[in-house]
């Protein structure tokens, strides 16, 4: 079953001098078995959705259903739900704190109450999934590199393996190859799981080449929601709400004005070359 948001308010600092609503009757679903991103200018809570989902927000008013249950309703359930919904923060790699790596990415797993056995397994299979080496387990966090750090982090929160995944910013700060790295892994481990993962980032072209769907929010709650092809297909609308699409989709559009036309939109660089090598080929025919 996916999560759904009922009507969700949710106000930081409520009756302080501070007080700042971050969501305002939030009506949301977020798909099972697909990678859904999470998109929006800062302070359109984004982030303020992701802890609602694993339940370290409650709501100021509304509920939030994870498989069918408010997560809310009952205390005794609600410490399952930080299982059954793994959350990485953005910056993950700051919140290691365990001795070694392999004891920070069993942490989540020891409480869950599983056996030393299950938990082994667990450990070795997440670390194998981000690309941890077994002499990387036995090291202190703080003695191996960020980009390690960020995977460690990551590992921590897959070996719960936990039906829903979301992560907030997950490539942050890495590298190029590094970030296609990370979202690569994360997508080959939605496939092979069937698990629902969120992304939430400010890069587009993430997410037009990991996401399934996406979610647009504006200040207002959710702009729209659909395929890659409906979100990105209005790059003017993205725009009056301070959001963008792909650079290959911006030179796509811009070649379009120039003459040259497509058979499809496009929003990442493999199908770019696809179509423009096939655009070449049928030139060279004539």
């Amino acid at each position: 079953m996916p999560i759904i948001f009922d009507n969700v308010t949710y106000v930081y600092g409520e009756n302080t001098p501070f007080e700042h609503k971050a969501l305002d009757g939030l009506d949301l679903t977020i798909e099972e078995n697909m990678i859904t991103g999470l998109i929006g200018q800062t302070g359109s809570g984004k982030s303020t959705i992701a802890q609602l989902c694993n339940g370290l927000y409650k709501p100021t008013s509304g509920k939030v259903f994870v498989d069918g249950e408010d997560i809310n309703a009952d205390k005794k359930k609600k410490k399952e739900n930080f299982f059954r919904v793994g959350l990485v923060f953005q910056y993950p790699e700051y919140q290691l704190f365990e001795d070694t790596v392999g004891h920070d990415i069993a942490y989540g797993p020891k409480n869950m109450g599983l056996d030393d056995g299950e938990i082994a397994r667990r450990v070795a299979d997440a670390a194998k999934f981000v690309g941890l080496d077994e002499a990387s387990l036995e090291k202190s966090p703080f003695d191996i590199s960020g980009g390690q750090r960020r995977r460690a982090a990551i590992a921590g929160i897959v070996a719960m393996e936990p039906k829903y995944l979301i992560l907030d910013e997950p490539a942050a700060g890495l590298d190029p190859q590094g970030r296609d790295d990370i979202l690569t892994k994360i997508k080959k481990y939605q496939r092979e799981k069937g698990i629902s993962v969120v992304i939430i980032s400010h890069s587009m072209e993430d997410m037009a080449k990991y996401c399934d769907k996406i979610i647009v929010l504006d200040r207002h709650g959710v702009y729209k929601y659909g395929t890659k092809a409906e979100i990105f297909a209005d790059p003017h609308a993205l725009k009056d709400i301070g959001l963008s699409v792909p650079q290959i989709t911006k030179l796509m559009y811009r070649a379009q004005m120039l003459g040259v036309n497509f058979e499809r939109p496009l929003y990442t660089v493999g199908a770019a070359f696809e179509d423009i090598m096939k655009m070449l080929d049928g030139e060279g025919k004539k």
